[in-house]
């Protein structure tokens, strides 16, 4: 199987993860991506920062039920939105730690999805952020080419909003 990985970022999420990052500097902090896909491919559209107590400036994780409410709070806005994955920043140059692999691993063999979730590190290097996209591609991560967008558009009123509103 030769699928592509490829990932398209609205350059709104893209913006909520670095300035997360350099709010929580030098801990890491976290969160989760919310999305459609298009083609196939995730398209993140927001970037949701989930607050934790249990982080440090080598780990961060998300509170147990924080992701499904995270979620429901996002399709409120916007019925189109799903859950695409997990993202988390690393305070230093580093890659996806072995923690980080086997995380996206397990997530991906418990809860298959199809496709599978994106795991997003945001690395702080000398000139500001660098993004390391992977998913779960048949049985093994691949790294993602990601394309920056602008944000998706608002969707289309329908009767029921009409009658909801005041």
């Amino acid at each position: 199987m030769n699928a592509s990985a490829r990932l398209f970022m609205s350059e709104t999420a893209q913006s909520a993860m670095t300035t997360a990052a350099a709010r929580a500097h030098p801990n890491e902090t976290g969160g989760i991506l919310v999305g459609v896909y298009t083609d196939g491919h995730p398209w993140i559209t927001v970037a949701v920062e989930i607050s934790s107590s249990d982080r440090g400036r080598t780990h961060y994780r998300i509170p147990a039920g924080t992701t499904q409410e995270a979620v429901l709070v996002a399709r409120a806005r916007d019925h189109r939105l799903g859950y695409l994955g997990d993202w988390h920043t690393h305070p230093h140059d580093v890659g996806p730690s072995r923690t980080d692999r086997t995380t996206l691993a397990l997530i991906s063999l418990t809860h298959p999805r199809q496709p599978n979730p994106t795991q997003i590190i945001v690395r702080r290097t000398e000139d500001g952020h660098t993004f390391d996209a992977r998913r779960i591609i048949g049985l093994t991560a691949r790294a993602c080419t990601v394309t920056l967008t602008g944000d998706l558009i608002p969707p289309t009123p329908t009767a029921d909003d009409a009658r909801d509103s005041p």
